[in-house]
């Protein structure tokens, strides 16, 4: 079955201003609303290839800070100093490694954008999610700082309820946000979570 892709006007922005998807306007709006990420800040990005979410961050951060991106499918090479990205299962990572190799103590904020392959068979991709999302959180609550941030794509399916309370284990708060460059048609949804306790 074809790759979906629609020609809208966000993805030949995104074409237009160099960015490798359409996803980079989702966080910069994510940002503009919620201004989680800072200069400086070393941020971790799960799923990140093709990497437009770690554009995003390599010029939100600054010389100083690092997005750091760890994608099962190959790294993206983008030609910029303060961005590292891996290739690597968040399945099986072990994050504090990674920490000591990177010679910090924890991450300031997490992204993850990240969707698993759909079947379109409701119960299969609901275990595919949950189980997506239950890997990503592990490695972000031994990852991220207390006070951190966390931004997680989730989906409008029976999985978000779960999802969200889970989250709310290691946050103060978690809050559904739908950015304007998500397809209207897309189940998708952020949820900003802030302050990890």
């Amino acid at each position: 079955m074809g790759k979906f892709v629609v020609k809208d006007s966000f993805y030949n922005k995104a074409k237009k201003e160099g960015f490798r998807a359409r996803s980079a306007y989702k966080l910069k709006e994510i940002q503009d609303k919620y201004h989680l990420i800072k200069k400086g800040d070393k941020v971790l990005d799960l799923g990140c290839a093709p990497g437009s979410f770690l554009q995003v961050l390599s010029g939100i951060v600054g010389d100083n800070g690092l997005a750091f991106g760890i994608d099962i499918l190959p790294a993206p090479n983008l030609p910029t100093k303060n961005i590292t990205a891996i290739q690597a299962d968040i399945r099986t990572i072990d994050i504090k490694n990674i920490l000591s190799q990177l010679s910090i103590t924890a991450f300031d904020i997490a992204t993850c954008d990240i969707a698993p392959n759909l079947s379109g068979i409701r119960d299969v991709d609901n275990a595919n999610i949950e189980d997506l999302a239950g890997a990503v959180i592990k490695t972000v609550r031994v990852g991220l700082k207390p006070g951190g941030a966390f931004i997680l794509k989730s989906f409008f399916t029976d999985t978000l309820k779960g999802v969200t309370q889970e989250l709310q284990k290691t946050f103060q708060k978690v809050t559904p946000y739908k950015p304007a460059a998500s397809r209207s048609v897309s189940s998708e949804v952020y949820l900003i979570c802030t302050g990890k306790k």
